[in-house]
Formats: C-alpha cells, structure tokens, sequence
C-alpha cells in the first residue's frame, strides 16, 4: 500500500490528484461530436428534399475522390434500381442520398458511420491514417459529412428550430420539448432528465 493511500484510510482525505488536461480535452471533443450529430439528424428530420439534396452536394464535394469512391460502392450496393448513383459526382450522390433517405429517414446515418471501405455494416478494411471522417466514429465518413452539412450556409435556416427539438434534448437534459400532442394543454415533454408534464418548463 502507498503513503497515498495509508493516509488517505488514515485521516480519511482523499489526496488531491494532478489534473488530466487530455482527459478534459476528450471530454469536450466528444461533447462537440455529439452536437454536431444531434444537429445533422435533426437537419435530416426536417429539410426539404431539394434542401437536403443541396446540403449534401456540397458536402460531398469537399471529399477526397476515394471517400467519393468509397460513397459510390455504398449507394450501389444498398440502393434499389432507380435509387442507385449512375457516377461518383457529389451532385449524382447527393441525388442517390435523397432517395434513399425518403425511403429510409435512418439510412444516411447508418451508412456514413461504416468504417473503412465497409459496404455493409460487417464489412469493412483498415481505414487510412488521419481519415477526417473519424470526428464522430473511428474510420467512418460521419463526422465529416455531418460538419460540413451543419457548417453550410444553406442549413442555417432550417437549425432556426433545433434547440426545441427531440435531437437537442439528447444532447442536453435541460431541454424541454413541446410535444404534438400537448400544445392545448400547455404541457411540456421532458429530455433526458427532465420531468415530463411540467408546465413551468421552457417558455
């Protein structure tokens, strides 16, 4: 047993330990992470179709052409006929993007955060060192998908709404949701945390 300890059990004060500035740094990193998640799902919640499409435009065309080739395999494989790309263009994904969603509100999301070269779920390779897709999830083109789509101009608009919705509250357990149901009564619907019903919420 350490003098750090044998004191501590003695005089019952826990010694003061050196802070962990990497740890701190972590901690703020996948807090930011997790907004910037929580804003692209509820950005593919309520856009427009034309205004979804223009967003991810954009935002495939700052890729590397072998993060495009490696979006192309993916819409090809899963996309039914008519759905699939018919090229690499970001404004030919981009397309592909939006009919897929439609069909699937959760398929963009569950796309993009595949690591590596995965055209399924199971299947991927080891990613390239410093991959900028590794924001959110380790290998994956999520994190710098969902960036580049919250960051434009265009999604500006539309995020008017996102600090009272569902997206936000997961987020932030402060946030009270107003819910369809409930607008005639005054209630409120809690996030993570908070307590359901309470009319004294957010105003």
């Amino acid at each position: 047993m350490g003098i750090r300890d044998t004191f501590s059990r003695a005089t019952g004060i826990r010694p003061r330990r050196t802070p962990d500035p990497t740890a701190a740094a972590r901690h703020d990193g996948s807090a930011e992470a997790a907004l910037v998640l929580a804003r692209y799902t509820y950005l593919l919640r309520v856009s427009a179709p034309e205004v979804l499409e223009q967003l991810h435009r954009d935002a495939f065309g700052v890729l590397a052409a072998e993060q495009r080739e490696r979006l192309l395999l993916r819409l090809r494989h899963d996309g039914a006929e008519g759905q699939r790309p018919g090229d690499g263009t970001p404004a030919e994904l981009a397309r592909a993007a939006r009919t897929m969603h439609a069909a699937d509100p959760r398929y963009l999301v569950r796309m993009l955060r595949r690591p590596g070269q995965g055209v399924t779920e199971g299947h991927s390779v080891p990613h390239l060192t410093g991959d900028p897709g590794g924001l959110l999830f380790e290998g994956s083109l999520l994190g710098l998908v969902a960036a580049s789509v919250v960051g434009a101009p265009a999604a500006e608009a539309v995020l008017v709404g996102f600090e009272n919705s569902p997206e936000a509250a997961q987020v932030d357990a402060s946030v009270f949701v107003r819910s369809p149901g409930a607008i005639q009564h005054g209630a409120w619907e809690a996030g993570a945390g908070g307590v359901a019903g309470d009319s004294g919420g957010a105003g």
